[in-house]
């Protein structure tokens, strides 16, 4: 909610209100806020680098950056499914990721980093679905062993045949039943995985989504070069101090996701991968001109300015068809919460609020528990974020 007389009123009752009410905004007594156990400050990001997994992390993650959209490659398929991080074949590998078959080709190629991401369209009578994964391998032979390799083991299936795909004949693409196709790639050292699905057989529908698939995948990795994994840790884990604004994990261990795999900052690109609506996210980025986000228990988003951050805000809680409008949090008129219809597949919550203070907007999440409508804990994460922003930004 955004009150007319906010600025008269920051200046009338300053004697009385903590923090700094921005013009636009309600104004906010920070002290009173109910943060449960959450420290209302701002706090170091320290993330545990112990092992050389950690330092490929670090890596994987910045390459989500550059990882293609499924809906900019056919805009009905916005329906995020699963994402995963990796840093050697065994994380890469599971029932909603790439199949053990092909963990030789990337254990006997030495993979370093990888990122996976799958969508859907929303059509359940015409299902459409792409899935594109980019892997780093030491060389630029390594990847084009790998290539060879993938295509080998998916080509052990009875009944499979090749797929031309215009433009790039040294891509090893096969169908068994011209609905789904595999498609592998090297571009220097990068792997590019492509498995896109159509609603009937069509063996040119599955061509062309692979083809423009592989074309802007190549597109994005040509705007960055892979970070040597000696250099990993002097590129900022902190840019802008992004994450110290950004509320950590719960320390009652009752946040909804299991893995912190994901905490990092990321570029407006990288950051889509996890949004609900990413074509529509998309635009509304744009127009609020974020240029940074920070994900850790909380999520915080820069953008250009306040009047931006409320726009942001509003595209970040809109509702869907059967989700539900939350009563804002005690003491954060501005704040907006919804429950959501769906759990999100990425980090597990139904629930999320967003606060604004200048030109950030954070947003903090939990999973409603079985025999309630709210999780009261929503609204102490909503709080402690709010004050986090207030003393730091």
């Amino acid at each position: 909610m955004l009150i007319a007389a906010a600025a008269v009123a920051s200046v009338s009752c300053s004697s009385n209100v903590s923090g700094h009410p921005q013009p636009g905004s309600a104004p906010v007594d920070v002290a009173s806020l109910k943060v449960g156990a959450f420290t209302p400050e701002p706090t170091a990001f320290r993330p545990s680098i112990s092992s050389a997994s950690d330092v490929r992390l670090i890596e994987a993650r910045r390459m989500l950056n550059y990882l293609a959209h499924p809906f900019e490659i056919d805009g009905d398929i916005t329906d995020a499914g699963n994402l995963k991080f990796a840093y050697d074949a065994g994380s890469m590998i599971g029932t909603n990721y790439i199949p053990e078959k092909f963990r030789p080709a990337m254990e006997d190629n030495n993979l370093l980093a990888g990122v996976y991401m799958s969508a859907i369209n929303t059509n359940l009578r015409s299902r459409k679905k792409l899935i594109i994964s980019i892997m780093r391998f030491p060389t630029d032979a390594a990847a084009g062993r790998a290539a060879d390799q993938f295509d080998q083991l998916a080509n052990t299936e009875p009944g499979r045949h090749g797929i031309p795909i215009e433009g790039h004949p040294d891509a090893r693409a096969s169908s068994g039943t011209d609905i789904s196709a595999f498609s592998f790639i090297s571009h220097g050292p990068y792997l590019i995985l492509t498995n896109a699905g159509v609603p009937q057989p069509n063996q040119g529908a599955l061509a062309e989504v692979i083809g423009k698939t592989i074309n802007r995948q190549i597109e994005l990795l040509d705007t960055q070069q892979p970070t040597p994994l000696d250099d990993v840790l002097d590129l900022p884990l902190d840019p802008d101090g992004i994450m110290r604004l950004a509320l950590p994990k719960s320390p009652d261990y009752s946040d909804p996701f299991l893995t912190d795999d994901d905490f990092g900052a990321y570029q407006p690109s990288g950051q889509l991968h996890f949004e609900r609506s990413p074509r529509e996210t998309k635009e509304a980025f744009e127009r609020s001109g974020v240029d940074l986000v920070g994900r850790r228990g909380g999520i915080v988003y820069r953008t250009r300015d306040l009047t931006t951050a409320f726009g942001l805000q509003s595209a970040l809680v809109k509702t869907g068809k059967n989700d539900e409008v939350l009563d804002p949090p005690p003491g954060l008129p501005d704040a907006r919460c919804i429950k959501l219809d769906i759990t999100d597949v990425i980090r597990n919550f139904d629930q999320l609020c967003a606060v604004v203070y200048g030109r950030y907007v954070g947003v903090v999440v939990t999973k409603a528990p079985l025999a309630s409508r709210l999780n009261t804990a929503l609204y102490q994460r909503a709080a402690a974020q709010y004050a986090v922003l207030a003393k730091g930004a």
